[in-house]
């Protein structure tokens, strides 16, 4: 720039002494034409040169920018409400009683709940352990059910996270945001997943516990049957005497 300028106040310069000569008839001084002409291109290819520079120079400033702006992160989160959904889904699937999901203590009830029958059982005994048993599949469709309403009272929850994730993705203004509402979605997805996998379980334990009831019915049947028939030994009739008189 400055170059150019100080060519350009020459040239008006030599302008003005050439005008002046001329006006008072003076003779007119020799120019140096093709020195002038080199440095005028030399000032071009210098002004040239500095507006590559600027150039350059905005580049790696919008270069820094749009690194400032990747590594932004997300204003935006749902981890908190994620894991409260998913931590009252847990507590619901540990409150369950009748047949639990810890194996050592389900081996247990397993065994009181349906028993293997001997010859000494009592009617009163297969009665008690009857209920007991109507008990548990009763109280493990009602679980089912519960669980059925704890997921379905997530959804409109699921719904706006999803919603805001979507949005935020959408408006990310770099890299690093675009990424974290992607792992957020994924989370999301993940809970869902883990919530469908609960209500199976509590399904498929209802189903197996009612399965059971019935097994354990024609098991009940039979120790029934052998306690009335005894050892199978048949009645033998035997004479009897009535009022007194002779059987017949």
């Amino acid at each position: 720039m400055s170059s150019l300028r100080r060519l350009l106040v020459t040239s008006v310069t030599v302008a003005a002494i050439v005008a002046g000569g001329i006006a008072r008839g003076d003779a007119i001084p020799v120019i140096d034409v093709s020195n002038l002409a080199e440095n005028i291109k030399t000032a071009a290819q210098t002004l040239q040169q500095v507006n590559n520079q600027i150039t350059q120079i905005q580049q790696f400033v919008q270069m820094l920018q749009n690194q400032a702006l990747n590594l932004t992160s997300l204003p935006f989160s749902v981890l908190s409400q994620l894991t409260t959904l998913m931590g009252q889904l847990n507590s619901l699937m540990g409150q369950a009683q009748a047949l639990v999901y810890q194996v050592d203590r389900l081996e247990q009830q397993f065994q009181t709940l349906y028993p293997t029958y001997g010859a000494n059982v009592t009617q009163a005994g297969l009665i008690a352990d009857a209920n007991a048993r109507w008990a548990a599949s009763v109280a493990t469709y009602q679980h089912t059910m519960t669980v059925q309403s704890q997921i379905v009272s997530g959804i409109p929850s699921d719904q706006a996270m999803l919603t805001g994730l979507v949005s935020q993705s959408q408006g990310a203004v770099g890299a690093l945001q675009a990424v974290q509402a992607g792992n957020q979605m994924l989370a999301l997805q993940s809970r869902q997943l883990s919530a469908t996998q609960d209500l199976m379980a509590s399904s498929a334990r209802a189903d197996a516990a009612e399965a059971m009831r019935h097994a354990e019915v024609e098991n009940a049947a039979q120790a029934e049957w052998q306690r009335f028939y005894g050892n199978g030994v048949g009645y033998t009739p035997e004479p009897v005497q009535v009022f007194g008189g002779a059987s017949p």
